[in-house]
């Protein structure tokens, strides 16, 4: 098998960067080895070729492709390994290029400095005026966007310490250092917040520290005023203060208005720490009304697109976006977001996602007849599914009282927990604790109050427990 290193990376490219990588190499200019122009074509055919999994393809066995190579040249195994070991430079470089090409202003960062000589004076000051026509063209003002500024006023202050006999203006040299500060300054920020999330969930910290009363001194700073800067110093703030809700406001304030300066990434980063605020540090903590603060947040990564990878969006996000909608009873939204975004999941999951994630929105308006027809249309083929959509017609049929087909689901349901070896042992008690207090619950008479108060103890003592809000409902009901 030739190199499974190179297989893997090539595998990870998408279909045009494949075709585009395929035109790097026949550059001169990039590759003058076409031994790795042959390869890839190689690898590429048998990926279309193939949807198998390419440890197994014996079309990748070093001989077959050494002759498809290299003719009746006889086999020798090191310069094959030679051979994908080049291209997976090439494919190394090709990545980095592309990287590269993504910023227009890192092309004048490497620029600036060639040219900056007297016989080339003319071409610099033209290339620097590019480099700040597109800065003010641009809306971002990240790390970036400091480190581009830094590095080109700083070329501008060299250019004149080079291009005149007395001392230059050093309002250059000023702008270059304030730039320069503000890029370290959102980092050593960005870095500290790293350390304060992980400070109370791993054993093994970052190693990251403040200077002496650096988040006072930043407060009262001109840096302070910088969008980047502030997010995230309301974000620290947050973090070692999470009592005071104040940063909290502040922080999804300033991302509110400013939210044009920061790459998708980073507000996908900084928006973490505010879901994570919300559902950690107050709604686990009884505190409710971070739901809506929660279901604002979501509405707002949706609008805008952030929490999008290559247009699909995370299906945990999808989850809890209909989780927290259903929970502050905003069904005719939820219902909606689902129709409209369960296109923006993984295509093969996209029907089971729509007609489950329906059912739970019919469930919760009392629609309990559409929830059995549209139960119907899932298949059972995740664990999660399965045990969901069970359990969610279980509630059903007793919210109708349908008393055949409820006996009947929970002796099915008890024995596909029993029989299902994928589910572990603690996980399987709680849907079997489940079932075995829906079955009390449905003998229990009205005018039973003792059998009822018992029951209502029994459910509010059991800590291996799903469903245990929506029994704990019913039995009230009773009473």
């Amino acid at each position: 098998m030739i190199s499974q290193k190179l297989l893997v990376l090539l595998q990870n490219f998408s279909k045009p960067e494949l075709r585009v990588f395929y035109k790097f190499l026949q550059s001169s200019f990039h590759n003058e080895n076409q031994d790795l122009v042959k390869l890839f074509k190689i690898i590429e055919t048998q990926f279309q070729k193939s949807n198998s999994n390419h440890k197994e393809n014996s079309h990748f066995e070093k001989k077959i492709v050494w002759e498809k190579i290299r003719g009746s040249t006889p086999f020798l195994d090191e310069q094959m390994r030679r051979i994908c070991s080049d291209l997976t430079k090439k494919a190394y470089q090709f990545l980095a290029y592309n990287e590269f090409k993504k910023n227009p202003m890192d092309e004048f960062i490497y620029l600036l400095p060639t040219i900056n000589t007297p016989s080339l004076n003319k071409h610099f000051v033209g290339a620097t005026r590019q480099a700040d026509f597109l800065q003010k063209k641009s809306t971002l003002k990240n790390a970036n966007y400091h480190f581009s500024k830094f590095n080109i006023e700083y070329q501008k202050y060299r250019n004149q310490e080079i291009n005149t006999t007395k001392l230059p203006d050093f309002g250059n040299l000023e702008k270059a250092d304030y730039h320069l500060d503000a890029f370290y300054i959102f980092n050593k920020l960005k870095n500290y917040c790293d350390f304060l999330a992980y400070k109370n969930v791993t054993a093994n910290n970052p190693n990251i520290h403040l200077f002496p009363k650096f988040l006072e001194n930043l407060k009262n700073s001109p840096y302070i005023n910088e969008p980047c800067i502030k997010s995230y110093y309301y974000i620290v703030s947050m973090l070692l203060h999470p009592e005071d809700e104040v940063f909290f406001k502040n922080a999804k304030e300033i991302l509110e208005k400013n939210y044009l300066s920061f790459t998708i990434q980073e507000l996908n980063t900084i928006y973490i720490y505010l879901k994570n605020y919300c559902i950690d540090t107050k709604i686990n903590n009884g505190k409710s009304e971070y739901f809506q603060e929660l279901f604002d947040i979501f509405k707002t990564l949706l609008k805008k697109e952030i929490n999008f990878v290559d247009g699909m969006l995370d299906p945990r996000d999808y989850k809890n976006i209909i989780t927290v909608g259903l929970h502050i009873k905003e069904f005719d939204w939820t219902e909606n977001f689902i129709q409209n975004y369960t296109i923006r999941l993984p295509e093969e999951s996209q029907d089971n996602d729509l007609n489950y994630n329906l059912a739970k929105i019919y469930f919760h308006k009392g629609e309990y007849e559409k929830v059995i027809e549209q139960l119907r249309e899932v298949e059972y083929k995740n664990l999660s599914y399965a045990l969901g959509g069970k359990l969610m017609l279980l509630k059903t049929y007793y919210e109708l009282n349908e008393v055949e087909p409820l006996s009947s689901l929970l002796d099915s349901y008890s024995i596909y927990l029993r029989r299902n070896k994928l589910i572990s042992r603690e996980f399987k008690q709680q849907y079997l604790n489940v079932l075995r207090f829906t079955r009390k619950l449905a003998s229990l008479a009205p005018y039973d109050k003792p059998g009822i108060q018992k029951l209502k103890t029994q459910i509010n003592n059991c800590k291996a427990l799903a469903a245990k809000k929506w029994l704990l409902e019913k039995v009230e009901a009773l009473e």
